[in-house]
């Protein structure tokens, strides 16, 4: 910012705050849009589905280590230097073995625009990331309660790319009875593939002494087992490097690195090499991890002994990225106190309500559980005015959530009794309530319902979608 414009920041003028935020609003995605939206990229070019093509393999291999650093640059808002990668792309529903290359040019600036580029260049559609909501701000300030909102057609249109999946119907209980047949065959056809997953992950787990091995990322279960397969193969080349491991829990997720709860996190959309490099590295990434709670004390008290917590919602989050994202709101509100007072409208203690920080750039919102979400480079004055605009608001969902978790809690019980479900979960992104409602439309049926989901496999989400492990997943507001 120039001199000018940071006057303008603290004198509050609105034309360049609101300016401002929507610009970084249009170029910033969250690790998990990233995630999501490059889905259908790493279902075609992942090394581990080239097992039997070491060339192709390998050249995937490397340029998926240049593209994830080329990611991560981005994501911290670092410079970039341009580059080219190579890929084979796996043909879809190919009798053949024959493969694409595609070359990618890495010198987009924003990661909105780099997602978009590595899907055009694929010529995978980008309508996820194109329609993304962008969240903008009034030029009064006037802040409003904000929540995710998750565009169902347009992830499945991103989704339906890789995998053909049924397109939406009107109602629940048509959609089911369509393809529930179809979830049964598959499911039975996968049942060896998660029978390996059981033995892989009771096999590592005795060998490595692990507390448990976790997947908690959204793709398929052929993918699990690729990871696991990949993970043994690590463990057979690099025994001495992996004792570090021993009572510890790994968890395959979007990212790679420690999680705040002391999990080892590793990018299920890397190659083992990276993973290696992070196994080998544990303690430095565990280093972080041991400064949190100071610093969360830290800005906990600059806030009237606010508690300072993670979002209910959301993967396992990293305990490198989440100490840099305390550290500069803590220092911002320091700046902040030695200048002003907070409002007469707040109480003297705080303790009773949430605060999450996350990444640099993202939305300043009041999460459907109550919880202030900021991001960590938000001005002080603007958090200050959103939290005195959402206290109550904050109080009524904080005071909700804890009946809303065990209604949910019985509910999904209630339906797997009386479906007969071999399984019933649901994504991160769907609320207790969400789920809740869901669950009860699924009650409603069960006359209809009960003999096409005996034995079946529900999540509730935001979409329609028959996996290829016969896993059928359902909008939580089906009809």
């Amino acid at each position: 910012m120039t001199s000018m414009q940071n006057i303008f920041w603290q004198v509050g003028h609105p034309l360049l705050k609101t300016n401002a935020i929507q610009k970084s609003c249009q170029k910033y995605l969250s690790s998990s849009q990233v995630s999501v939206a490059l889905r259908p990229f790493y279902f075609a070019v992942h090394p581990d589905l080239f097992q039997q093509h070491p060339q192709e393999r390998d050249t995937n291999e490397d340029s998926l280590k240049q593209l994830n650093g080329y990611i991560e640059t981005l994501m911290h808002s670092k410079p970039v230097r341009p580059a080219k990668v190579k890929f084979f792309l796996r043909k879809q529903q190919s009798a053949d073995q024959q493969f694409r290359a595609v070359s990618i040019s890495l010198a987009q600036r924003d990661i909105r625009g780099a997602v978009q580029s590595i899907l055009s260049s694929c010529a995978l559609s980008t309508q996820y990331v194109d329609n993304l909501v962008t969240k903008n701000v009034s030029p009064k300030h006037k802040i409003s309660v904000q929540e995710e909102k998750w565009d169902a057609n347009l992830w499945e249109e991103t989704f339906r790319t890789v995998d053909n999946t049924p397109p939406r119907e009107d109602t629940l209980s048509d959609w089911v009875k369509r393809y529930s047949k179809d979830a049964q065959e598959r499911s039975k056809a996968c049942q060896p593939i998660r029978d390996e997953i059981s033995r892989l992950q009771e096999e590592l787990c005795k060998k490595l002494h692990l507390k448990d091995l976790v997947w908690a990322c959204g793709w398929g279960t052929s993918h699990f087992r690729g990871c696991l397969q990949s993970f043994q193969s690590l463990v057979t080349h690099h025994p001495e490097e992996m004792e570090i491991l021993a009572g510890k829990t790994v968890i395959f997720g979007s990212e790679s690195g420690v999680s705040l709860q002391g999990h080892v996190v590793l990018n299920s959309g890397e190659v083992r090499h990276n993973w290696l490099d992070v196994i080998r590295n544990l303690l430095r990434y565990e280093i972080p991890l041991k400064r949190v709670p100071a610093l969360e004390k830290a800005l906990s008290r600059s806030i009237c002994e606010i508690k300072v917590a993670q979002r209910l919602f959301r993967p396992e989050l990293l305990a490198e990225a989440y100490e840099s994202h305390l550290r500069m709101l803590t220092t911002s509100m320091g700046d902040y106190r030695a200048r002003h007072q907070f409002p007469d409208e707040w109480p003297e203690n705080m303790s009773d309500f949430h605060l999450v920080v996350e990444g640099e750039a993202g939305p300043l919102m009041l999460s459907p559980s109550g919880q202030f979400i900021t991001p960590s480079s938000c001005p002080i004055s603007l958090l200050v005015s959103f939290i005195t605009a959402n206290l109550e608001e904050a109080r009524s969902r904080l005071d909700h959530y804890v009946a809303d978790v065990r209604q949910e809690k019985a509910l999904i019980s209630e339906c797997m009794q009386t479906f007969g479900l071999l399984s019933l979960d649901k994504d991160d992104n769907v609320t207790p309530s969400e789920c809740s409602q869901c669950c009860r439309q699924l009650l409603k049926q069960i006359d209809y319902l009960r003999p096409v989901l005996q034995n079946g496999r529900i999540r509730i989400t935001h979409y329609y979608s028959l996996l290829s492990d016969g896993e059928m997943c359902i909008p939580w507001n089906a009809k």
